[in-house]
């Protein structure tokens, strides 16, 4: 056996360890493939996944730069020394060395999401587009890119194009919520409730107890002016994370406006007391305190009344009956 295929052996070995995390036994035979071929570029690379995930950084940057120096095709050493200089707030550089990968393998998944992650965090939605179009061509299986770029679209404020890939994430993956709320959103963009209910309906059905989704859930009928359902919905809202604040404001609001007083300033009050800070819903509290205490307090209706209320028509009946005008 030649000494290179010794070192695709022990390559091999490590990998495997590396895949099962054995991460000792990865290491020990990356570096033996090392110590018979030095100019293993793939042992590099993977010493230099062991060094980040292990938190030596300045280690795996060595290990990457290793790699490519003895093989400049190491396109996976590209990937992640680009991830290092992203992690370190070099966008310029990680940019450059996502686009060197493309350019040595342009079918690499890893290295067009990592660039259209790259170019979402500095907002250029129209390369990060094109980043994320090339993964769903590459592999139709890949549903985080239709998730990124359906978010892309969003955005962009191209809905109909956003709803395309939000729907084809639920229609091949229904579990996925965060897919769900997102079609949502855009239908309620386009002013198509029902649609929205629907789906919102669909994701609750799976998570009865999310009050993130009751609550999406609520703000559109709100917005639809269908009070009474807002009304059930922030009531479970709050019932089942009873330190949400912004869900006991609306609660106050909705009570208020339903005509049910003393509901609405105790809702008001918890709210208060759970963000003491916020303006906006310390005057809500004082808002609807104020509106209770000038409210004129409501006649007591006694017994006594209703006594006397016989008596006077017996007497203008007597009245009648002799003839005297009343």
């Amino acid at each position: 056996m030649s000494k290179e295929q010794d070192a695709i052996q022990l390559l091999d070995k490590g990998i495997r360890a590396l895949q099962s995390e054995d991460f000792e036994k990865a290491k020990t035979s990356f570096e033996a493939a090392l110590e018979v071929d030095e100019h293993l570029a793939a042992a590099y690379t993977n010493l230099g996944i062991l060094a980040m995930a292990s938190g030596d950084l300045e280690k795996a940057r060595q290990h990457f730069q290793e790699s490519l120096k003895n093989d400049a095709r190491e396109y996976s050493a590209y990937n992640n020394l680009a991830a290092l200089e992203q992690a370190s707030d070099r966008l310029k550089e990680a940019e450059q060395l996502y686009l060197k990968s493309i350019q040595v393998n342009n079918e690499g998944v890893e290295a067009y999401y990592n660039l259209g992650l790259l170019y979402v965090k500095q907002d250029k939605l129209v390369q990060a587009k094109t980043a994320f179009e090339k993964i769903t061509q590459l592999n139709p299986k890949h549903l985080d890119a239709f998730f990124m770029l359906g978010n892309v679209y969003a955005n962009l404020q191209d809905y109909y194009a956003a709803i395309a890939n939000f729907q084809y994430l639920v229609y091949h993956q229904p579990d996925i919520i965060e897919a769900r709320v997102a079609l949502a959103e855009m239908y309620r963009r386009q002013g198509k409730y029902p649609l929205a209910i629907i789906e919102l309906r669909g994701a609750i059905r799976a998570n009865p107890d999310d009050p993130d989704l009751i609550q999406h859930l609520g703000l559109i009928f709100m917005e639809t002016a269908n009070g009474e359902m807002a009304l059930g919905a922030f009531e479970k809202v709050v019932e089942l994370d009873p330190t949400r604040a912004e869900a006991f404001e609306v609660l106050a609001i909705l009570y208020d406006t339903a005509g049910f007083d003393e509901a609405a300033l105790e809702a008001a009050e918890i709210a208060a007391q759970l963000a003491p800070e916020n303006e906006r819903t310390l005057e809500v509290y004082a808002e609807i305190k104020e509106k209770l205490a000038q409210k004129p307090p409501a006649i007591e209706h006694t017994d006594a009344d209703d006594e006397a209320e016989p008596e006077a028509e017996s007497e203008e009946s007597e009245q009648v009956e002799s003839g005297e005008t009343p």
